[in-house]
């Protein structure tokens, strides 16, 4: 095909030479053609650059665990879960599955409909359908998607805050006649065509002919392009509608106080919305010790007996982003102490996991990570918090502690190596931070270190759980109350319209 596109020309480019050769424009036109093929050739180096230059940003980005945008478009969102974006990856396989040949158009909203109950059954385990979405959620999808075309043709489409809804009304209504125009007076400049230059549009009519089925072929594939663009936008659309983001607008969201959030304000003279670190571990595990040494202001209170019989907070900062530690109760073995404990797990933002690394029995620490475990399994749409695992005491590991500026020799460094990847397995494979919490300090840096970066994780942690507590279920009370308001409401408007029509007719 691409022979029979150029064979007009590579018959027609020999007498174009002579004509510029005899007419001294031969040098011009060799110098025309330098300049273009310099300019085709420096912007496709350019191109070539910046695609360089975005497959290391996307490689930098997956190295720091952000997820694969390479594959999606639209771009997958940062906020989606692991499930969510496994769902959007099932709908755009499923939809190039659908969409080997074009469809007609007319057939592409029951196709949409079909990528709809896709992600609707993926997200819910199959207990939900396409229509299972309220009017609220679907209102703010619309607003959404709405102010998101209105900057698409704000930034690309020529003249579209000039041009009126009844210019558009008017042309598309005239389409017909347009395309008619169009083919006749198309068929009337091949006529004339035909008339003034024969073997040009000799010439001309063997290349249309040729090219047809190409460009059938390119028209074809444009189309389907076009329709796997539009799906792969519901697709994503519907992540969105199911994960149940769209219940509350982030003004809204303010607005819910959860149990958690209440439970923290009553042990805190001044209370406020800082991320939610929970310390967990056996009893003397040095829980409250670790607090200390973060925080480094001893607000909790330590000693050989184990102290904290209760959930306490202490008020801290990281990185500029205010933070609220919560101390619990040491696991003993008994299963209300782990049931209370699981519990605040789920409400946390971010679980610190203190183990003593001199203590081999793991049993009571097992026992709550299964309880963890079960209770994200049974939320699929819950996000975990990030858990960071700190082994206490490391120092006791190592007979010939300290050490001189606390660099350890090689033969330390793989004893406390070792001992980590022991506890990493008997805690189903997290590797702890080994640290040392009695003078001198040591490793402590590493584990602020680590907080401060799990809390971008932590806030999207926070605002998850937010969204899937919202209240829920018929909530008589509240929709009494919009009942009420409604018909205040209503009253108010039909009322207002009697009186004036009344006045309306006493005046007459």
């Amino acid at each position: 095909m691409a022979g029979v596109l150029i064979l007009p020309l590579a018959v027609s480019s020999p007498l174009g030479f002579l004509w510029l050769y005899e007419r001294g424009l031969l040098l011009y036109f060799a110098l025309g053609c330098v300049v273009l093929a310099g300019s085709v050739w420096g912007g496709k180096f350019a191109l070539r650059l910046r695609r360089r230059k975005a497959a290391s940003n996307d490689q930098a980005a997956r190295e720091e665990g952000a997820p694969d945008r390479s594959l999606a478009s639209p771009p997958i969102d940062p906020n989606w879960t692991e499930r969510e974006t496994a769902a959007y990856e099932a709908a755009r396989k499923a939809v190039e599955a659908r969409l080997e040949q074009p469809l007609k158009w007319e057939e592409l909203p029951p196709a949409a409909l079909a990528v709809i109950e896709d992600v609707a059954a993926h997200l819910s385990d199959g207990k939900r359908g396409a229509l299972d979405f309220t009017v609220p959620e679907a209102l703010l999808l619309i607003d959404r998607v709405a102010l998101r075309y209105r900057e698409f043709l704000r930034a690309n489409v020529p003249f579209s805050d000039q041009l009126s809804v009844r210019a558009i009304r008017w042309l598309w209504g005239r389409k017909e006649t347009a395309r008619t125009a169009w083919k006749f007076g198309y068929a009337a400049y091949r006529g004339v065509r035909v008339v003034l230059n024969p073997p040009v549009a000799l010439l001309r009519e063997l290349e249309r002919a040729a090219t047809s089925g190409l460009q059938d072929r390119l028209t074809d594939q444009l189309m389907r392009d076009a329709q796997v663009i539009l799906l792969e936008e519901v697709a994503q659309a519907a992540i969105d509608l199911y994960s149940g983001r769209l219940k509350f607008s982030d003004a809204e969201l303010i607005e819910i106080q959860l149990g958690s959030e209440l439970r923290d304000r009553q042990r805190l003279a001044q209370p406020d919305d800082p991320v939610r670190i929970l310390v967990v571990g056996q009893i003397s595990a040095g829980k409250s010790t670790l607090i200390n040494a973060i925080l480094g202001d001893d607000p909790a209170e330590t000693d050989l007996a184990p102290t904290t019989d209760r959930v306490t907070a202490h008020e801290a900062e990281i990185d500029g982003i205010p933070c609220r530690f919560v101390d619990t109760m040491g696991l003993d073995g008994t299963q209300a102490v782990t049931t209370a404990i699981a519990g605040e797990m789920a409400q946390a933002d971010m679980v610190i996991w203190a183990v003593r690394a001199s203590r081999p029995a793991r049993a009571p620490d097992d026992v709550l990570r299964g309880a963890f475990e079960a209770h994200f399994a049974s939320g699929p749409a819950r996000r975990r918090p990030p858990v960071i695992v700190v082994a206490t005491a490391a120092d006791t590991l190592l007979s010939d502690w300290p050490y001189s500026e606390n660099r350890l020799p090689e033969k330390a460094q793989k004893r406390i190596g070792d001992a980590m990847n022991a506890i990493g397995q008997d805690l189903g494979g997290a590797t702890p931070i080994p640290v040392c919490l009695e003078q001198p300090r040591w490793n402590i840096d590493t584990l602020e270190a680590a907080i401060a970066s799990a809390m971008t994780e932590a806030l999207m942690t926070q605002r998850n759980r937010r969204r899937l507590s919202a209240p829920s279920g018929l909530r008589f009370g509240e929709n009494l109350q919009r009942a009420s308001r409604g018909v205040v409401k209503g009253t108010h408007v039909l009322g207002r319209r009697f009186l004036r029509r009344h006045f309306a007719r006493r005046d007459n």
